[in-house]
């Protein structure tokens, strides 16, 4: 996320690193997700055009 530190904007209740992690996590899968997604229409377009 942001290197700037802005903790003021955070309440106690909320866990910094566990949003921060999860946040990592989403993108993490994101991309692995979309690259997935991909390579299937490339396999897929490989049969059409046999």
């Amino acid at each position: 996320m942001s290197d700037h530190d802005d903790s003021h904007n955070w309440s106690d209740e909320m866990d910094r690193d566990e949003h921060e992690a999860t946040y990592d996590a989403f993108l993490n899968y994101s991309k692995w997700g979309t690259v997935l997604v991909v390579a299937i229409l490339f396999f897929l377009l490989m049969f059409v055009y046999q």
